[in-house]
């Protein structure tokens, strides 16, 4: 499909992809307590570390703002102080199956930086055989892929970048020797007229995932046409919807995904086999424990000074309530399985689906309408275009803290 057929055909798809609600998956910052604090942190650890499945974690490194930090050695102390005394809180089972470099933190340490920092989380942590490091690398950075394979990545995600070879890069990646190569699009601007030849240079290459745009960082006058375009060609390249805004290519393994709320996209946006816990270290990071959710500290002075003084760091957080815990569990599905089966739900927790969410029920037949959902028996299934808009169905279930 062309893009003057979408403008014909698509006008409604149009006026959503640009209007999908930021804050779907998780409630955004601005919901955090400013009450929650170190007690409050270390009681969710104590909490998580009492469950017996799942044992595994996930670790996510953040990167420091512009401005943010002069030395680059002393942001590397902080993190690795961080993680000790996230470490010194959590079981001695608990595994780390996969680390998340966030964009940003390549260009802000150099290679024997982050060395350091991926050969310390084995001395603090116990790691599966073989974790995922997964580093995400703006298509316009100066580092070479080749390096951050000989310091320890694993997988390789290049956030594309209007103007930036983002092309090259990956095929320099895929030259390196990384397990998997990813290619994630940014919303595309209008004047970007670089945006489309730049995807089919990505589809020729083949990566193992094509990542479509987030709404959570929209470009001046972004493009409808060309967001849904990238879309369409994604597809016709047998790409395939893994959850989230993750497609797949067909030859790689595909999960099961029965919408029954075992799978999990986790902080980071990626979706998991089964829900772990995300520990964030870093500026401003994000963890989520359980039913919690709590963010460091956002200045470096302030972070360093709780850092010394035995505090982990965590300003703010959010703890589910019940109803939040179940919306959780069912936007969840609808992000990573596409689908939501009402009978597993009501088995797992004990209650009337139709009661826990009424008002979201009534929302659902004008989306039936429109073609974007469909009934089978208790299972709710997304259709293409509803997976394409999966976050504004999900609204539905979470209306009250997905503000766009």
């Amino acid at each position: 499909m062309s893009v003057e057929a979408l403008t014909l055909e698509g006008t409604l798809l149009r006026n959503h992809v640009l209007h999908q609600p930021r804050h779907v998956l998780f409630p955004g910052a601005s919901q955090f307590s400013p009450g929650f604090g170190e007690a409050s942190w270390r009681a969710a650890v104590r909490a998580s570390n009492e469950h017996l499945i799942p044992r595994v974690l996930t670790l996510g490194f953040q990167a420091f703002r512009a401005g943010q930090v002069g030395d680059p050695a002393a942001y590397l102390q902080a993190l690795l102080s961080s993680l000790q005394l996230q470490a010194g809180e959590l079981a001695e089972d608990r595994e780390v199956a996969a680390v998340v470099l966030q964009l940003g933190l390549a260009e802000a340490l150099s290679p024997a930086l982050l060395a350091q920092l991926l050969d310390a989380v084995p001395q603090h942590l116990r790691t599966v055989a073989r974790p995922q490091v997964e580093v995400r690398l703006d298509a316009g950075s100066d580092i070479t892929p080749a390096q951050l394979r000989e310091v320890g990545c694993t997988r390789l995600n290049v956030i594309d970048r209007a103007g930036a070879p983002g092309p090259e890069l990956l095929a320099q990646a895929q030259k390196a020797g990384f397990t998997a190569c990813y290619y994630q699009l940014r919303v595309p601007a209008s004047n970007d007229i670089g945006f489309l030849p730049r995807l089919h240079s990505v589809l020729a290459l083949a990566p193992e995932r094509i990542l479509l745009p987030a709404p959570c960082a929209s470009a001046d006058s972004p493009s409808a046409d060309y967001w849904l375009q990238a879309w369409v060609d994604i597809c016709a390249a047998g790409y395939l919807p893994l959850g989230g805004d993750h497609y797949q290519r067909a030859d790689c393994a595909m999960p099961v995904r029965r919408g029954d709320g075992v799978r999990h996209c986790d902080l980071a946006g990626v979706p998991r086999r089964d829900r772990s816990d995300f520990i964030g270290i870093g500026l401003g990071a994000c963890s989520q424990i359980g039913d919690v959710i709590c963010r460091q500290e956002s200045d470096m002075s302030r972070w360093q000074s709780r850092l010394q003084s035995g505090h982990s760091g965590v300003v703010a957080g959010l703890i589910f309530s019940e109803h939040e815990r179940l919306t959780d569990e069912v936007v969840q599905s609808i992000a990573c399985d596409h689908s939501l089966d009402v009978a597993a739900f009501e088995w797992r927790n004990g209650l009337p689906f139709g009661e826990c969410f009424e008002d979201a029920l009534a929302e659902l037949p004008a989306l039936i309408e429109h073609g974007w959902l469909r009934w089978d028996g208790q299972v709710l299934h997304l259709q293409r275009e509803g997976q394409l808009l999966w976050r504004i169905i999900a609204a539905c279930f979470r209306s009250a803290t997905a503000a766009a």
